[in-house]
């Protein structure tokens, strides 16, 4: 039993109480967070493990676009089709278990989906969109078969020596003799039949386009349909000992209720002719129509899924995702389930409902078919470029794993490695390097000394905000290494809070008590302070990153606001000191305030301009020698506590009966601020509002003239008041003459 390890202990946790900045913890565990990675010779299981990939080495480079098709003989000798970089042919490869490449013929062809390989060892090539079909032996080629059809998509062998063609665009099945004599087997009624294979029973199994279908086809030529995907097409099959049938299924999801539609072909580009050459003139047999573009086989969009359907006909989802489109499936030596895939080039292994492992990323962008070999590796072809590849049955080595670069968001201090895994007959050596840009350039600092199992010695990191490790992993005598978990301790460098966009609220108002409810009346509501440089930090009251803020009406209160943020999340408290604007010492109002406003009453200060400065400490979250503050001084703002004065109060009488009137005059004088209001009650009745004679409340001194039509009569009492901008109220009365 292979023994757990742990090295390179975690670095110790300070003990800083609740502290924001004390050592943290960056940990990678998971598949999701080792895709981010960049792997070379390793293999990536579902559950986050990462492991020796299988190794790999090349078979062929067909100096083309793309590889369609694999095939093998009983002598376990492999070949392989793709179109001739001289255009218009399709050249046919033989490729030996130790000899080099050779090629076996050139038939005439844009490409070829399918290749077979009879008892006789005949290789038969099917060519589209000619859809003929070639028979290579001894190193002729001569046409052995035309069908009726645009496409020839997979070719099979029954136990008799008859050949099974799957064809498209009108779905349909031929079977074809050893001479050559083909008839129609079984009409789908689909579009295509992109795949088929043949069990020992002599039933044929059918995946189709645009249905969807996985079906099952007796000897005796009698259909049914085992599945029907959600997707647009069945693009691979493959069949276990069990009897478990496995299908690829492409594109987005549908309704099953809605009728499908007929995908239309995707045109490719056509290949070009030599220099100096004439494309080559093909003929079709009568009735056929002229050949358009070869439609790829890929998927649109959507993804792709591979399905289990078993022999009582329950489908399972073995393996699914939304950016990859599987194009080939087969079973390894293992038994276990192979798909390969794109645009990425991904060979996946797939053990189980949910539990599959991405074995490799090929240098193609597409694995587009696999074929197992009698040594227990697998063979897969590539497009984009066209080669051959083994994969196994022997793991890598050794290989490499970067991880994805982590951002501290400041400045941090490095620490010690861990990492969970098993030794596997290998060994694991991982190092680290940090840096102060976003990506690992050469300004970063070079890779540190490697650490191996059970070492507990420094990385030797320095300090910076990005972060990556890298692991190598030997095979050694047995398979080598499994890496589960890798974590790095860090500790970010203390940062200042900043105080910014402070305020001065209206006079005469104080901020409530966050136990109490706000009075629904008597009350102003400020508009919420905002900053666009940076987020409000988490450390602020709710109540102000929610939005407006409820004052209630307090004679003589002043007050304050601002917005306070603290990148490393530490929690604040503020000093507010306050002086004369013209200089002087900042005299202390509160201390270890934790809310980020503040109102007090004024009564008690000498009318005049002042200012407030505002201190942001983060102590309360550090070691006293780690705490740091900020300031921000409040534009100045105005205390004035101080009545208006009215001067010069008369009241004249003139004209006589009902024609008399009475006009009232006075000044109003205010030392520090504007005279905004004036009213005047008669005989202790309703205040009513008088304009200034300019017809404007607009300075310090405003002259008033009031005119009482008809005039009340004599002994009666006028009474005026008038208010500056901070509510201060003075009043006087006349009593009128006859």
């Amino acid at each position: 039993m292979r023994r757990m390890v742990c090295f390179i202990g975690l670095l110790s946790l300070l003990s800083i109480g609740m502290s924001a900045v004390e050592t943290s913890t960056w940990t990678q565990s998971s598949v999701e967070e080792f895709q981010k990675g960049k792997r070379e010779r390793v293999a990536l299981r579902s559950d986050g493990t990462l492991h020796l990939a299988p190794a790999v080495k090349e078979l062929l480079n067909a100096s083309s676009n793309a590889v369609w098709a694999l095939a093998a003989d009983d002598a376990g000798v492999l070949y392989a089709a793709a179109p001739a970089p001289e255009g218009g042919k399709v050249r046919v490869f033989r490729l030996t278990p130790n000899g080099a490449p050779e090629t076996l013929a050139d038939v005439d062809g844009l490409t070829a989906f399918s290749l077979a390989v009879d008892k006789q060892k005949r290789v038969y090539v099917g060519v589209s969109p000619q859809s003929k079909i070639y028979r290579i032996s001894g190193g002729t080629a001569e046409l052995f078969y035309t069908a009726q059809a645009e496409y020839i998509w997979q070719m099979a062998f029954g136990a008799n020596g008859d050949l099974y063609v799957a064809t498209g665009d009108k779905g349909v099945i031929y079977r074809v003799n050893p001479n050559g004599e083909g008839t129609v087997f079984f009409e789908t009624e689909e579009t295509h039949v992109r795949t088929l294979l043949l069990d020992g029973d002599g039933n044929i199994y059918a995946g189709t386009s645009p249905g969807a279908l996985v079906m099952r086809i007796s000897p005796a030529g009698e259909g049914f349909v085992l599945h029907q995907s959600d997707r647009d097409e069945i693009v691979a099959l493959a069949r276990d000992t069990d009897g478990n049938v496995y299908a690829a299924a492409v594109g987005p999801k549908r309704s099953l209720t809605a009728p499908r539609p007929v995908p239309a072909p995707l045109p490719t580009q056509q290949p070009q002719p030599a220099q100096g050459t004439q494309p080559q003139q093909t003929s079709r047999p009568p009735g056929q129509a002229q050949p358009g573009p070869v439609q790829p086989r890929v998927a649109l969009s959507g993804g792709s899924q591979v399905l289990r359907v078993a022999p009582n006909g329950f489908p399972t989802v073995m393996w699914e995702s939304d950016r990859e489109y599987v194009y080939s499936l087969a079973l390894n030596g293992k038994g276990r389930l192979v798909a390969g895939t794109g645009n990425e080039g991904g060979l996946y292994e797939i053990e189980s409902a949910g539990k599959s492992t991405s074995l490799l990323n090929a240098t193609g962008e597409q694995v587009t078919a696999l074929l197992p070999l009698a040594n227990g590796g697998i063979a897969f072809a590539t497009s984009n470029i066209g080669k051959v590849f083994q994969a196994g049955p022997e793991v890598a080595a050794d290989g490499v794993f970067e991880s994805s670069v982590f951002d501290s968001e400041f400045f941090a201090q490095w620490g010690r490695l861990a990492a969970l895994g098993n030794e596997g007959g290998g060994s694991l050596a991982i190092s680290s390097r940090s840096g102060n840009v976003n990506r690992p350039r050469k300004d970063w600092s070079p890779w540190s000394p490697s650490v191996g199992f059970g070492e507990e010695q420094s990385m030797g990191v320095p300090p910076a905000r990005y972060f990556q490790w890298k692991a190598e992993l030997k095979r050694g005598s047995g398979m080598g290494p499994e890496l589960r978990l890798v974590s790095v301790a860090y500790r970010n460098r203390n940062v200042p809070p900043t105080v910014s966009v402070t305020e001065a609220t209206p006079p005469n108002y104080a901020f409530p008590p966050r136990s109490l409810a706000v009075a629904q009346s008597g009350k102003i509501t400020l508009s919420p302070l905002s900053s666009k440089s940076r987020p409000l930090s988490s450390t602020l009251n709710p109540a102000m990153q929610g939005g407006a803020l409820g004052m209630n009406y307090a004679k003589g209160q002043v007050g304050v606001r601002w917005l306070a943020e603290d990148a490393n999340g530490d929690d604040l408290t503020y000093k507010l000191e306050i002086r004369p604007s013209k200089g002087g010492n900042w005299l202390t109002l509160v201390e270890d305030l934790e809310e980020p406003q503040y109102s007090w009453d004024s009564t008690s200060w000498p009318d005049g301009l002042y200012e407030v400065r505002i201190t942001a400490s983060d102590h309360k979250s550090n070691p006293p020698t780690d705490a740091l503050t900020a300031s921000e001084v409040t534009e100045a703002f105005l205390v004035d506590n101080t009545k208006p004065v009215i001067d010069g109060l008369i009241a004249t009488r003139a004209g006589s009966a009902s024609a008399a009137t009475v006009t009232a005059r006075w000044k109003a004088t205010d030392t520090l601020s504007q005279v905004r209001r004036a009213e005047y009650s008669l005989n202790g009745k309703d205040w009513i509002r008088v304009e200034p004679r300019n017809g404007l409340s607009d300075a310090r001194s405003l002259d008033y003239e009031l005119v009482l039509r008809p005039a009340p009569e004599a002994g009666s009492v006028l009474t005026v008041r008038v208010r500056d901008e901070f509510d201060n109220e003075a009043v006087a009365s006349v009593t009128i003459a006859q």
